[in-house]
């Protein structure tokens, strides 16, 4: 399977090209990776950067280490890359080569945006320019998913639902944490390799997945371990994959065993939470709106002390992105937006009780991506 169109790149850089003018500013300088990613980059993410510079007349350069250089140059989106030394000599300096090269492509680059950057950088490139403005501009392109980034979605949804499906069918007592969670990951990466072809390799892999039991299911971020499920556990299966980088989740909890009333009645209030999250995600909901409705909701089941996080936030190429479905975030939803719908319940000593959907807001509501069963009795193994 191939990835984005040409086309796709250059309409991601003429939008950036579009604000740079409007802002006044001579160019737009990238540096986090995942907005490199997005304009076509892939590479793996350390302490060698990768910058690209998009300046006002639409020409796009790259600036990589010597060991990314022949990839990069592969890129038609690209006007031109170019590689820099990763020692520790003094012509090795990043923001030197920058400079130098910058100020030999185009005379007068005084006024630039920048993604990110750390202290050090910040000062160093305001050495190089007048005017440096760090702006959240390209993260603000991200977050309205055009056509072919909803088609990857799409396809990394299925994934993430078969990687749970394979959880489920080898989830019994005596398997570890860690034992069970490789065996999902190379079950579902070898269906990708054999109904895909290529796979872009971006941090975490193409599939990953949580998988907490027992009493470790009130961690909602719990790391994998050696630790045996047993009978009468609660599972979390938290899992993921991606397409091209474009990353989805699908999360339900599991009963190793029949659960006691208690356990059923806490599973239950969560997945009525999650399904009325969903239902709340339409154009115009207001993402800490729709938080604030969760909560109460979850509240009046009886469960509003069990909460430990937001109910939701954005996919794409990250794994958690803006917007945030949580207190305080005033964006208006908008078609082609992506979402988690994920409300937890914790109680500790107890279990955690967490599904999630990867959900796109459409023209007239929503979406859901993700697909694999939810009710109670197909989330039970029976033993």
């Amino acid at each position: 399977m191939g990835g984005f169109s040409l086309e796709e790149y250059r309409s991601r850089i003429s939008k950036i090209v579009d604000y740079v003018n409007y802002k006044d500013l001579d160019g737009f300088l990238v540096f986090n990776p995942y907005n490199v990613f997005y304009l076509g980059l892939y590479y793996y993410p350390g302490k060698r950067p990768v910058v690209i510079f998009i300046h006002k007349t639409g020409k796009t350069y790259g600036f990589t280490p010597k060991m990314e250089y022949h990839e990069a140059c592969k890129l038609k989106q690209l006007d031109r890359v170019y590689a820099y030394d990763d020692d520790y000599s003094s012509k090795a300096d990043l923001y030197d080569f920058l400079q130098r090269n910058l100020k030999s492509l185009h005379s007068g680059i005084n006024r630039v945006a920048v993604d990110e950057l750390d202290l050090n950088g910040y000062k160093r490139i305001s050495e190089i320019f007048s005017h440096v403005s760090i702006d959240d501009h390209i993260m603000n392109l991200r977050k309205i998913k055009s056509a072919e980034e909803i088609k990857m979605l799409k396809l990394s949804a299925f994934y993430s639902d078969y990687i749970v499906d394979k959880g489920r069918e080898m989830l019994k007592p005596g398997v570890t944490e860690l034992g069970l969670l490789n065996r999902m990951i190379t079950e579902t990466v070898d269906k990708m390799i054999l109904d895909l072809g290529e796979i872009i390799y971006v941090p975490g892999g193409p599939a990953g997945a949580l998988v907490p039991s027992g009493i470790r299911t009130c961690m909602p971020h719990a790391l994998p371990s050696g630790k045996k499920v047993e009978k009468g556990d609660t599972m979390i299966l938290s899992c993921g994959t991606n397409v091209w980088g474009y990353r989805t989740e699908c999360e339900r909890t599991f009963f190793v065993g029949e659960p006691d009333k208690q356990r059923i009645e806490a599973f239950e209030a969560m997945k009525k939470a999650q399904q009325y999250a969903i239902q709340l995600m339409k154009p115009g909901a207001i993402c800490q709106e729709v938080e604030k409705e969760v909560v109460r909701y979850i509240t009046e089941l009886g469960y509003g002390d069990y909460i430990k996080h937001r109910t939701g936030h954005g996919k794409g190429l990250e794994e958690h992105e803006p917007p945030y479905i949580a207190a305080g975030d005033e964006t208006v939803m908008e078609p082609g937006m992506i979402f988690s719908s994920e409300p937890g319940i914790y109680i500790e000593g107890l279990s955690g009780f967490r599904h999630s959907d990867t959900v796109l807001i459409t023209e007239d509501g929503c979406e859901v991506l993700t697909k694999f069963p939810k009710d109670l009795e197909y989330c039970t193994i029976n033993i």
